[in-house]
């Protein structure tokens, strides 16, 4: 789960674990959802 994990974008850098929360970078819902899509091939 993003919430127990650290996942960056290897490119771009963008956070998309549990920082986006406790930095409140915004967009979480999304970016729990690009990580949904990048493990499972699935669009939430």
């Amino acid at each position: 789960s993003p919430d127990t994990c650290r996942f960056w974008d290897a490119t771009t850098g963008e956070k998309l674990d549990k920082d986006r929360f406790r930095r409140d970078l915004g967009n979480i819902e999304e970016a729990y959802k690009e990580m949904l899509f990048r493990l499972t091939g699935e669009r939430a």
